[in-house]
């Protein structure tokens, strides 16, 4: 720990509240502009604190100013201290040349028409020929390779491409399903693991892969907002870093030879607030004329719609925060993962959300709120189930479990 290091200012435009929890007092920090896009909450007794992250205050005269009154150990607190400082950095919050840059290329970004992919480069080629190549092993794993005209639903992982064998049959056999049919747009319901401002999450954006650039259908996009009661949510943020419909638009664009397919991207947050309200999410008003909406809406435009949910099951194990090997549970949670998959192949979202309210979502089920909108949204006839796989992640003594079906 450096005493001459001067503690950095708290950006002027960071929201500072005071919350209650019952008799407890905590300090919420967020930014309304989103650079530092999560929230943090300290104990109260962290408040006069923060006067001193003025940019002129080093940890040395701070250790000066509260020593008399600090009881614990002044070391400890200098040293906790200083690596709060760099964790407050990383997040956005100080006014330092890391978020200046981090602030410019925001800017950039939201003033950008395109959505630039963040998965290229690492999770597949950025080179547009090895792309190709790439994509056509992935779907040679198919076991079978014939498609039905009927479709207009599939469910695919959004696991990492880089796991190999067992993701990618399993994401082969979603999109060998629809191979050769003609569809006029695709409809995304992504998993968000970034954003949470709404149930459901939009971006104007298009879609840039090393393929080409995917069309975001904007004007639907605007006679949706003007049918529904309420703001249509728009969250490029959310967008900004996330992986699970990047990984369908790439694919799409691959399958159909089309690298300008028409998108409506959708991120849906979670909905584990239902699970303690004994209810389920078409319970919640917002939530029911949304998807009202949004079927009527998508039918009446769009003569052969294809809806996509880009999702994964179970998360198990130390990477996901339980105190166990994932692997160690692997037959509880395959178990669990057959009921849901027999749930969705019923065409069921009620009974497949009731099932993981029953265990309060113990497994971390990534895709309850993609698949649970896109089955309330399409409300197909006949589901089929394709694949199911996991990847050991042994590294991390963690388990992730995906599959795939499609429906008519």
């Amino acid at each position: 720990m450096d005493r001459n290091r001067v503690i950095p200012k708290l950006r002027g435009d960071i929201v500072i509240r005071i919350i209650e929890d019952g008799k407890k007092k905590n300090i919420l920090l967020y930014d309304q502009s989103k650079i530092a896009n999560q929230p943090l909450i300290f104990p109260v007794e962290i408040a006069p604190i923060l006067q001193y992250f003025d940019g002129k205050t080093t940890l040395g005269q701070l250790e000066k100013i509260i020593s008399q009154e600090y009881k614990g150990d002044i070391t400890q607190f200098l040293t906790s201290l200083d690596s709060l400082i760099d964790d407050l950095n990383l997040l956005c919050y100080l006014e330092t040349p890391y978020f200046f840059q981090v602030r410019d290329d925001f800017i950039s970004y939201i003033n950008s028409p395109v959505r630039p992919p963040i998965c290229v480069g690492h999770s597949y080629p950025l080179d547009k020929g090895e792309l190709n190549s790439y994509l056509q092993s992935i779907l040679t794993k198919a076991k079978s390779n014939s498609s039905s005209p009927n479709i207009n639903c599939i469910i695919a992982p959004h696991i990492d491409f880089l796991i190999g064998e067992p993701a990618h049959r399993v994401y082969a056999e979603a999109y060998r399903s629809i191979k050769d049919n003609k569809y006029d747009v695709f409809v995304i319901f992504g998993t968000s693991h970034y954003g949470t401002s709404d149930y459901f999450m939009f971006t104007y954006k298009d879609f840039e892969t090393p393929l080409g650039i995917a069309k975001t259908e904007k004007e639907f996009l605007t006679e949706l907002s003007n049918s529904l009661p309420f703001e249509l949510t728009i969250d490029e943020q959310a967008h900004r870093f996330e992986h699970s419909i990047e990984f369908q638009v790439v694919l799409l664009q691959y399958v159909f030879q089309n690298p300008q397919i028409s998108i409506i991207p959708i991120l849906v947050g979670p909905f584990h607030e239902f699970f303690y309200q004994n209810s389920t999410p078409l319970a919640n008003e917002r939530i029911k004329i949304f998807v009202e909406t949004f079927r009527k809406k998508i039918f009446e435009k769009y003569e052969k719609p294809l809806f996509v949910a880009s999702v994964d099951f179970s998360h198990f194990g130390r990477k996901f925060h339980d105190p166990f090997d994932g692997m160690d549970y692997f037959d509880e949670i395959h178990k669990h993962d057959k009921k849901l998959i027999e749930l969705i192949q019923n065409c069921n979202p009620e009974g497949f959300f009731n099932e993981i309210s029953k265990v309060k979502d113990r497994y971390k089920v990534c895709g309850l709120s993609p698949i649970y909108s896109i089955l309330s949204v399409v409300k197909p006839r006949v589901g089929k189930f394709l694949a199911y796989d996991f990847w050991d992640d042994s590294a991390n003594k963690s388990i992730v479990t995906f599959a795939s079906f499609c429906f008519e």
